[in-house]
């Protein structure tokens, strides 16, 4: 991962949702989408959650579902 693929963006989600992190493959570029309705506390556990799934390469592997990866990410 660099340091310079990725920005964090905070939107009004559901209150169920934490965040996400989404990926361009086209230009090797992250997003990650963080519930802004949440507190700043979790704010950051969430950043550092959907980092991780950068840092794992986890859009790179085709066929695990998601549900999977996040059982493996805990």
């Amino acid at each position: 991962m660099r340091g310079d693929n990725f920005r964090v963006l905070f939107v009004d989600m559901p209150i169920s949702i934490k965040g996400f992190v989404g990926y361009d493959p086209a230009d090797d570029y992250y997003t990650i989408y963080i519930n802004s309705r949440h507190s700043q506390s979790q704010w950051l556990i969430t950043y550092f959650h959907e980092l991780k799934h950068i840092e794992n390469e986890d859009f790179l592997n085709k066929g695990l579902n998601v549900g999977y990866l996040e059982l493996i990410a805990h």
